[in-house]
């Protein structure tokens, strides 16, 4: 009999130290170090590169939808498998350092390629005032030497804009200042209050275009230098003969970050290139078109809108810009028909969306709905065209010059300034 008491209190003296150690694991670790924010290393993105050059922050994000976390936009080799994160607490004269397990979220679409966009998902620590967080491969080291960058914490208040245009991403000397010009006018007729573009290389006639909307407050560039940290490629899926590492320039990662960058401050986001417009056939306008789409779809928190390709062929004359380089759309007036097979492009309430892909939502909270070519589509203006579609089998569309009125006096003013 009291052996068996023994046994049992041993038994339960093991069970007891178990559970500590386990619950102890898996709290936030602490440690100090005397110093402040000003002694920190810190840095600003995008691409912050962690010291074994597999792990690239883009960005990171205060995150409380579903719960209470820190959502950081990465890139990611797939063999990395364990990540911490770090947190600076401000404490009197010192920083105290909290640190914890990330969880790595994949982005599912991947392409292949070995480099991937993820999230990178931390518990917001509890009782800690912090501004600057680290992400590191183990939990142990100098904490100064690491790359400290400042999370950006925004709220739900009322929005600056309606809607904005995610454009992602130049590169490749991008050179059609024309189209970037047109499209910006044309945006801004549908109701585009801002611009984000992410901007790789682009020629100097594009990088002038773009700083003269920075300047009346419609464009906001953000620098997107992924080359010279990976081996990038203009190709959609990886090939055994590609010698790259990530690919399309990482576009998927900047429409991750610029869904988060204008959560809080606009109410829907497009995403979109400067070749393309999502065009209301009934309403005239954004605004009027989602008001619509809302109505019918309460539900919904993405739409999709078909793909229709308007290549060069059959271009009209009509071209008084010639002196600008570049492409002028309003000479794009017939298109393919539409196999239902491309691509389609996205309205969306970003505060309801949780990952994104280039053609679709990944994850998002609430529907996604596929909107009828008689309400609104996407017209994709193409340099090249389809050669296996006959002339005689292109359909006259003259939906853009709807706009012209107030379009070609737009361009105008802003060519006469600029060429």
């Amino acid at each position: 009999m009291i052996r068996s008491k023994k046994r049992l209190f041993f038994s339960c003296l093991l069970f007891v130290s178990l559970f500590i150690m386990f619950f102890c694991l898996r709290q936030p670790q602490a440690s100090s170090i005397n110093s402040n924010s000003d002694h920190l290393n810190i840095v600003t993105g995008p691409f912050i590169a962690l010291k074994d050059n597999k792990t690239f922050i883009i960005s990171s994000y205060y995150d409380a939808r579903q719960s209470n976390l820190i959502r950081i936009v990465a890139i990611v080799h797939k063999t990395v498998e364990k990540l911490y994160c770090l947190f600076y607490c401000k404490r009197k004269d010192n920083l105290q350092i909290q640190t914890a397990n990330a969880e790595i979220d994949i982005v599912m679409d991947r392409f292949g390629f070995p480099f991937e966009t993820a999230n990178l998902l931390c518990e917001n620590p509890s009782e800690c005032d912090y501004d600057y967080m680290s992400v590191h491969t183990n939990n142990s080291g100098d904490e100064r030497q690491i790359p400290a960058f400042k999370i950006t914490k925004n709220f739900v208040r009322s929005f600056s804009v309606n809607f904005t245009v995610c454009i992602s991403a130049l590169f490749g000397d991008y050179s059609n200042a024309l189209q970037v010009i047109q499209a910006i006018e044309m945006y801004k007729l549908l109701g585009a209050s801002r611009v984000t573009v992410y901007n790789n290389s682009c020629h100097d006639n594009v990088d002038k275009v773009l700083r003269h909307y920075i300047q009346d407050g419609l464009v906001d560039v953000v620098p997107w230098p992924v080359d010279k940290f990976l081996k990038t490629s203009r190709e959609w899926h990886y090939g055994r003969r590609l010698d790259t590492e990530i690919g399309y320039y990482a576009q998927v990662a900047a429409l991750n970050d610029c869904i988060y960058r204008n959560m809080y401050s606009s109410k829907f986001v497009l995403l979109n290139d400067f070749d393309e417009f999502i065009f209301p056939v009934k309403d005239r306008d954004w605004s009027s078109l989602m008001r619509s789409l809302q109505q019918r779809y309460p539900e919904t928190s993405v739409f999709r809108f078909e793909n229709y390709i308007f290549p060069s062929i059959n271009a009209t004359g009509f071209n008084p810009w010639s002196q600008v380089p570049g492409i002028n759309i309003l000479q794009y007036t017939y298109r393919e028909p539409n196999d239902g097979t491309r691509g389609k492009k996205m309205i969306i309430n970003p505060r309801k969306v949780i990952q994104t892909s280039v053609h679709g939502v990944l994850k998002s909270i609430g529907r996604t709905t596929d909107v009828s070519r008689e309400d609104a589509f996407l017209y994709h203006c193409k340099h090249k065209r389809n050669m296996e579609i006959p002339d005689k089998d292109l359909i006259k569309d003259d939906i853009l010059f709807r706009f012209n009125m107030s379009l070609v006096p737009n361009i105008d003013r802003v060519v006469e300034k600029l060429f």
